[in-house]
């Protein structure tokens, strides 16, 4: 089979595209799991606040501290589907997921659900890290941006609907009946992965598991200038999707005065912005480098952000330019992550699980702990997260200018 363009033994060529467009939304649901865990409790907070007797900035942690969870629980989950193969990891993972979410439904008190979301971010690791090993297992190159490209179109459909859901749930249930619905979101993609799935790790590391081992996939990714390289890249474009999220709702909810439903429109209509740009991407990628379209990339989201912050600072930002600049920024981060990762971990076929862990530790505990720090920042919001987000455009042009001269 080529790794750029895999067949499916014994059928037509219908059959093949068909089974390659259900690989693609399979995968494109394995990585939502994070998108969607997050994002259809925002609308949540202030209810699950005063239900547990806390106040709305602590329940904001339970956002924040899933990301942490997220990003340290990637360090071993490629490692081991390095060694025990993409399949069983995953199943694994799928299952743990489905038990921390029905913990959390059944929490009683703010302090163990903040623990419980920890846990749940760092199971959840193992969905899209075994999603993008899969993706390098089949493909690479710009077949491997292009599928990348596909999925991250699908995926970003998440940020669309959730908040909704998340109101919709929270009109239904309350918010314990938003976790009842991703322990079924886990169950479903679980089955789907357990009938659909192949294994595709094509030859397991009996060592991948061993500390140096994990210690020299690190060495790998680092010590490659193209990853590293794109790898930092990738990391800023996080950064604007985080400062994003944990800014959100206090521009749209506080500074503009939406509710709950308001606010899950709102978010939709910032994330079509990224279902766009991704969709635009997979046909750019048959026609430009991926090196090039990066580039265009940061500029766009660089634009957009200074154009928002200069804006903001003079009180003439409204809530539909803020919709578009957002939008915009987005745009730009949906090129960066598809590219950014395919240019990342084109070198490292041979450890595609571990590099994936690495890139995605980097890409969630780097972004998720300066989100953080930017929501501890006393200014307007809606001008600080533009600031914070063309701040991260600005150091991805630098790492890559940087990376030309030497």
């Amino acid at each position: 089979m080529s790794p750029s363009e895999p067949t499916v033994t014994g059928r037509s060529p219908t059959h093949a595209a068909s089974a390659r467009a259900g690989l693609v939304v399979l995968l494109a649901a394995l990585m939502s799991i994070s998108a969607m865990t997050t994002d259809i409790i925002l609308p949540a907070l202030p209810e699950l606040a005063a239900d547990l007797g806390g106040t709305v900035d602590a329940a904001q942690l339970t956002v924040g501290l899933f990301f942490l969870g997220f990003g340290f629980g990637q360090a071993m989950v490629g490692s081991l589907s390095d060694r025990w193969g993409r399949r069983p990891v995953l199943l694994a993972g799928l299952a743990a997921f489905i038990a921390t979410s029905l913990a959390c439904a059944l929490s009683g008190s703010l302090g163990g659900l903040l623990v419980l979301r920890t846990l749940q971010g760092a199971v959840a690791a193992a969905a899209p890290v075994l999603a993008r090993a899969v993706v390098r297992d089949l493909f690479e190159g710009a077949a491997m941006a292009r599928v990348m490209s596909l999925v991250m179109a699908i995926f970003v459909s998440a940020p669309i609907v959730a908040p909704s859901l998340g109101a919709l749930w929270l009109l239904v249930g309350g918010w314990r009946a938003i976790f009842f619905f991703l322990a079924l979101y886990g169950a479903l993609t679980a089955l789907a992965a357990w009938r659909w799935l192949p294994e595709t790790l094509a030859h397991s590391d009996p060592a991948a598991t061993r500390p140096e081992r994990y210690l020299a996939a690190w060495r790998a990714v680092l010590g490659d200038r193209r990853s590293r390289t794109y790898g930092a890249v990738v990391v800023a474009a996080f950064t604007v999707l985080l400062v994003y999220l944990t800014q959100a709702p206090e521009v749209f909810m506080a500074t503009f005065g939406l509710g709950p439903a308001g606010f899950g429109l709102v978010f939709a209509l910032v994330a079509l912005f990224s279902v766009a740009g991704n969709l635009a991407n997979a046909r750019l990628v048959r026609r430009l480098p991926l090196a090039r379209l990066v580039v265009a990339a940061l500029l766009l989201g660089l634009a957009a952000s200074g154009l928002g912050f200069t804006l903001a600072l003079a009180g003439a930002l409204g809530l539909a330019s803020t919709i578009i600049l957002f939008g915009l920024a987005l745009f730009a981060f949906s090129t960066l992550s598809a590219n950014g990762l395919a240019l990342a971990m084109q070198p490292h076929a041979r450890i595609a699980g571990a590099a994936s862990s690495v890139l995605g530790m980097l890409h969630t505990v780097i972004p998720a702990s300066l989100a953080a720090l930017v929501a501890m920042i006393e200014l307007a919001p809606t001008a600080l997260a533009f600031a914070a987000q063309g701040l991260a455009f600005a150091l991805g042009l630098l790492v890559l200018a940087r990376a030309r001269t030497s």
